[in-house]
């Protein structure tokens, strides 16, 4: 089974509802990760290494998130050419504002 057939059998198993939920619970639990592992580090620098102890917990975290963000894109028929045209042109304004500083 692949990747995308797992988070459409998860998504149809469980629904809109519950998964929505749950993604929200996961987004909460990656930014305590976040914001534990930015407080913990009072050397921190504008690129963390990866030799600290929440760095495991951030990718889990975000794992977790990434799979329930999958799932609610499935379960809305949100299209890959869709979202993909959304982000691009989120980018390229974010480029824009770069620029411009």
């Amino acid at each position: 089974m692949t990747i995308e057939q797992k988070i459409q059998r998860i998504a149809d198993h469980y629904g809109y509802e519950p998964q929505s939920r749950q993604l929200i619970e996961e987004m909460a639990e990656l930014t305590v990760a976040l914001n534990k592992a930015w407080r913990s580090r009072h050397d921190y620098v504008e690129t963390p290494n990866t030799d600290y102890v929440d760095y495991e917990n951030i990718l889990e975290e975000m794992a977790d998130t990434l799979i329930m963000v999958w799932q609610i894109k499935y379960l809305l028929g949100v299209g890959d050419g869709e979202l993909s045209r959304i982000v691009e042109s989120k980018l390229d304004r974010q480029i824009e504002r770069i620029k411009n500083e």
